[in-house]
C-alpha cells in the first residue's frame, strides 16, 4: 500500500517555526523574568503556553504551532538574558500579542 508523507501532500498546511532576536541592553537592576511575567499578564499573548528561561546573551522569542491543540493554538518561549531592558522585553512580549502596542501602555507597564 503507497504512504502518503506529509509534504507530498499540496493541502497540508505549512507552519513554520520561528526565532526572534532582540539587542537592547540596560544596567539597570531589576529582576528581569518578573518584569517578563507581568508582562504577560498585561499584555495577555496570543500564545497559549508561554515559557520564561533565563538566558546568556541575547533577549530571544521562539514560537511555534502546538500541534493538537487547535487550529491557531502556540507556544511560544521567551528567553531573557541577564542584561535586556525593560523595552525589550515588553516589545518582545508585545510581539507575541501581535497587536499594535499602544505607547500609554508601554509607558505604564515600563513604570513598573
Amino acid at each position: 500500500m503507497p504512504t502518503l508523507r506529509l509534504e507530498d501532500d499540496p493541502f497540508a498546511p505549512r507552519y513554520e517555526e520561528e526565532a526572534r532576536e532582540i539587542r537592547e541592553e540596560s544596567d539597570e537592576v531589576f529582576d528581569r523574568l518578573a518584569f517578563a511575567s507581568l508582562a504577560l499578564e498585561r499584555l495577555r499573548p496570543r500564545a497559549g503556553v508561554v515559557a520564561l528561561c533565563a538566558a546568556r546573551s541575547k533577549l530571544r522569542v521562539d514560537t511555534g504551532r502546538a500541534w493538537g491543540k487547535g487550529a491557531r493554538a502556540e507556544w511560544a518561549v521567551l528567553y531573557v538574558p541577564p542584561r535586556a531592558s525593560r523595552r525589550a522585553i515588553t516589545l518582545a512580549v508585545a510581539g507575541l500579542a501581535r497587536t499594535p502596542l499602544d505607547p500609554y501602555e508601554l509607558d505604564v507597564l515600563m513604570a513598573t
